[in-house]
């Protein structure tokens, strides 16, 4: 073999400034996706699970006459709001709308467990 074939099969592939700086975007947009499904995911989990569990304890308190059917209607409530709620989480189109959309109802649920004397 030549040197001069050497030579070629030596070099790195050319690639233009354009293509690093998309292939550097590209990276930087699938980690902020990614990052962005996991606070959604986190918010679906932990927000639902508190909403749900406020709304269950509402529900119980307002129906504590019924005892046991208060409980259990509470328990079910709960558990079909918190699959809803991460269902909508990952329904919505912004982050934010999600995220208000949570913190909203579950500020709203707090005050009123608290203005009933707990």
């Amino acid at each position: 073999m030549s040197s001069a074939n050497l030579e070629m099969q030596k070099s790195p592939p050319l690639i233009s400034p354009s293509e690093k700086v998309k292939k550097s975007t590209k990276t930087q947009s699938l980690f902020t996706y990614r990052i962005m499904i996991f606070y959604r995911f986190i918010l679906a989990i932990l927000g639902g699970y508190i909403l749900a569990s406020l709304s269950a304890i509402l529900i119980a308190q307002t129906f504590a006459e019924y005892r046991s059917s208060a409980a259990m209607a509470a328990t079910l409530i709960a558990f079909s709001l918190h699959c809803a709620v991460f269902i909508w989480v990952f329904m919505v189109n912004k982050t934010l709308k999600a995220t208000l959309g949570i913190f909203l109802p579950i500020l709203i649920l707090f005050l009123i467990y608290k203005g009933l004397g707990n």
